[in-house]
């Protein structure tokens, strides 16, 4: 080979081995930019994969009387469209239905005609997982340093999970919640208006056809747009009511609530569930605060902090040259805490606000001392370790049997049930509500129409919440709602309803386990 051929051959080789060389150290520099990421978050990353975690092992006991509704109602809506009417419950039979919650329960179902409830209760938790996950993130970008938004993870976590772990339709509630109050908080502290914050709009109006909880959101547009306005005033008088941003929230969000496929008819909706104070009555979740005092007492303790810390905030910015609070995170940690203290199922979206919104707030007070975490090996191992347990996790939950997640339900209560009403045709059963729609989603053609009720109590009258709200009450309605059914299905737990219920005339004991007491009742 001539000189010259030798140094082509040459150059050929290092032309063709320089890609690689490259490629190895772009898959380096990536390794490498993958561990500081990590090592950064470390322990951010660790509360996220907890929740996870914690949610993944309870799912049995988490799937409980609202996810039953909602695969029963997603059943309907992909089988016969949006429903109107309600045929589930004996008691709502034919009542016109405003199914407000009709999209998230078709998506609950279709993931079980695609995976099964392996795959579904697994999504659902990851879908709370990251709308946790965006929260901090949110609590980052908005101007908390890490080790305060760390310090707030912690109680947001408690906040958080004391509903959220509940496998039902407002768990797609929550990634909204986050988007939206994280890009109407940001473009509060913006001094250039942006066109991002409009992305909350199309997410309002998502929000409004997945739960109820969007009219919490739209009430977040609604006060960013009354805020502005106001602001306007202040700096420029008059020629603030020319504001088209303000006024768009101000009076689109509300609007948001109407786009779904029932229009104007959700307006009876929202009125007879947000403002039924019978629910409060039958429902713990919708009970104040002060009724779980184990929940009270760290929520009253937060939400004293949180005043704290925003009073020494304004205080030493009066005094200085420091910013203040913004008054849209002030104001909505204020109306969310309040929300929390009337009923406890607010408790979960007052702590995504603490981790969205406090961060900042503690940051300002300590007058921008530094509070950096610590970056070691030591916390990306852990973070690490969290991330592969977690993954394994999710696996093991996704080869569990269908038996598992249904373990906290009696099966065997099925054939007796069964066999009594092959007695008695025409039977109608008084389960407990937490029964009643899981019956119809295994025996739809048994058992639709047959129940008493279940947990669309807001096409329930004020005279049959009464009467379910104290059974074995003496009253002529209580008595006359029971005489109806002559099966009952109890729920061990209500010990003291279920010994009145069974001491009555006519009364007879059929089968009493841990998970279920079947009776039947005849008035003589």
């Amino acid at each position: 080979m001539t000189t010259d051929a030798l140094d082509d051959h040459l150059a050929g080789q290092e032309r063709t081995e320089l890609p690689e060389t490259c490629s190895d150290a772009a898959a380096q520099r990536g390794l490498a930019g993958l561990r500081d990421w990590l090592t950064a978050r470390a322990l951010f990353v660790v509360a996220v994969c907890a929740v996870i975690i914690i949610s993944l092992l309870g799912i049995p006991t988490h799937l409980a009387q609202d996810g039953w509704l909602a695969l029963i109602a997603g059943r309907l809506v992909a089988s016969h469209g949006v429903p109107t009417h309600d045929y589930f419950a004996w008691m709502t039979y034919g009542q016109r239905w405003v199914d407000q919650q009709w999209l998230a329960q078709w998506v609950m179902f279709e993931l079980v005609r695609l995976g099964g409830l392996q795959l579904m209760t697994v999504f659902y938790v990851l879908v709370t997982g990251v709308a946790f996950g965006g929260a901090v993130a949110a609590g980052r970008s908005l101007g908390g340093e890490d080790l305060d938004v760390l310090k707030i993870t912690l109680p947001g976590v408690f906040f958080y999970l004391v509903t959220a772990v509940s496998i039902r339709t407002q768990g797609f509630a929550y990634p909204l919640f986050v988007a939206t109050l994280w890009l109407l908080a940001s473009d509060w502290r913006s001094r250039e208006r942006g066109q991002r914050v409009y992305l909350v709009l199309p997410i309002l109006v998502l929000w409004g056809n997945l739960h109820g909880s969007a009219t919490m959101g739209a009430g977040l547009g609604g006060l960013y747009g009354l805020l502005l306005l106001a602001r306007g005033l202040r700096d420029r008088g008059l020629a603030a009511l020319r504001d088209a941003r303000a006024w768009a929230f101000v009076l689109i969000s509300p609007l948001t609530l109407l786009a779904t496929p029932y229009g104007m008819g959700m307006v009876h909706y929202y009125r007879v569930t947000l403002l039924n104070p019978q629910f409060s009555r039958l429902v713990t979740e919708w009970k104040p605060i002060t009724t779980v005092p184990i929940l009270a007492v760290p929520l009253f303790v937060m939400i004293a902090g949180a005043i704290l810390a925003v009073l020494v905030t304004v205080v030493r910015a009066r005094s200085s040259a420091a910013a203040a609070p913004p008054l849209y995170d002030v104001l909505v940690l204020l109306i969310l805490a309040a929300g929390a203290v009337i009923a406890v199922r607010n408790v979960t979206w007052f702590g995504l606000a603490l981790v969205i919104l406090l961060p900042h707030v503690v940051t300002q007070m300590r007058a921008g001392r530094a509070a950096p975490l610590r970056r070691s090996r030591r916390n990306f191992l852990a973070a690490g370790a969290t991330l592969v347990l977690c993954g394994l996790v999710t696996l093991v939950v996704l080869m569990r049997p269908s038996g598992w997640f249904t373990s906290t339900y009696p099966r065997r209560a099925i054939t007796t049930l069964s066999t009594l009403i092959a007695q008695d045709p025409h039977a109608k059963i008084l389960a407990d509500v937490r029964y009643a729609d899981w019956l119809i989603w295994e025996r739809p053609a048994l058992f639709s129409g047959r129940v008493a009720y279940d947990t669309s109590f807001e096409l329930l009258s004020k005279r049959q919440l009464e009467a379910i709200g104290d059974l074995a009450a003496n009253t002529r309605n209580a008595r006359t709602t029971v005489a109806s059914y002559p099966i009952w299905m109890l729920y061990p737990g209500n010990r003291a309803v279920n010994r009145k219920l069974l001491r009555r005339p006519g009364a007879r004991l059929i089968s009493k386990s841990r998970k279920v007491i079947i009776a039947t009742y005849h008035m003589s």
